[in-house]
């Protein structure tokens, strides 16, 4: 009895090179020699693909063909080549959906990834488009305020982010990115985490972070021009209005 099992391919809905990866474990685990490969391959296919190599084939048979040419002729049928610049379009297009899982988008990157060719820079492009398509505008924020943050880091991050998000919803919380944003510094400093999510940002008015990791810090009011705030939120502005109130005409 062999061990394992392979079942036929399925041409609309399986990947060739994943299902042939299969077949070689599945001789490899039970030692069927290399002049059996050939009808190894043409017996598990099944009858559809089995026609199609046929075809592919004539006027010889399948079985007269080397294992890599029989796969090779299945594959440039089934998976023509590919444009690099149309792969990375539909790659860049993808963005999360409403209500998807952070694992969900992040399998549906790595899976479009696959065709785009990105080589050594593989988890800079997965970094890029993993925050850049994030759905919740918080949360993608909160990842842009990171400084040299790495795929592996933004991906803890926004998972962490929305656990917390989850967990608040779960307690009767009213949820949202701004709430698990704090939740999730609460994991560093849990003291001060709650407390920043009660208080305004003294540099943009908002709420859910600490003045040290506002993205306008070193931004320059329009008003004072100092770095620091915005200008909604100027000290110096607000007072030289109360002055211009207090002046009188003929002052």
């Amino acid at each position: 009895m062999p061990i394992g099992k392979v079942e036929s391919f399925d041409m609309g809905s399986q990947n060739w090179d994943t299902y042939i990866r299969r077949v070689k474990q599945f001789m490899e685990l039970n030692d069927i020699e290399q002049r059996l490969h050939v009808a190894t391959l043409v017996t598990l296919v099944g009858s559809e693909c089995y026609d199609l190599m046929c075809d592919l084939c004539a006027p010889d048979l399948p079985e007269e063909k080397e294992f890599d040419i029989l796969v090779k002729l299945v594959k440039d049928h089934l998976e023509p080549e590919r444009s690099e610049i149309a792969e990375r379009h539909i790659f860049r297009q993808r963005k999360q959906q409403n209500n998807e899982s952070i694992r969900s988008y992040l399998q549906s990157l790595k899976h479009l990834a696959k065709t785009c060719n990105f080589g050594i820079t593989l988890e800079i492009n997965l970094r890029d488009q993993f925050v850049s398509g994030l759905y919740s505008e918080e949360m993608r924020s909160r990842l842009f305020a990171e400084k040299d943050i790495d795929y592996k880091r933004a991906v803890e991050l926004a998972s962490a982010l929305e656990a917390a998000d989850r967990h608040a919803m779960a307690a009767g919380g009213t949820g949202g990115s701004s709430q698990a944003a704090s939740e999730s510094e609460g994991m560093h400093r849990v003291g001060g985490a709650r407390a920043e999510a009660r208080c305004a940002c003294r540099r943009c008015g908002k709420l859910g972070h600490a003045e040290g990791r506002c993205r306008y810090k070193h931004y320059t009011c329009d008003s004072c021009g100092e770095k620091g705030h915005l200008k909604s939120m100027c000290r110096n502005r607000k007072g030289n209005q109360k002055i211009e109130k207090n002046r009188g005409p003929d002052q």
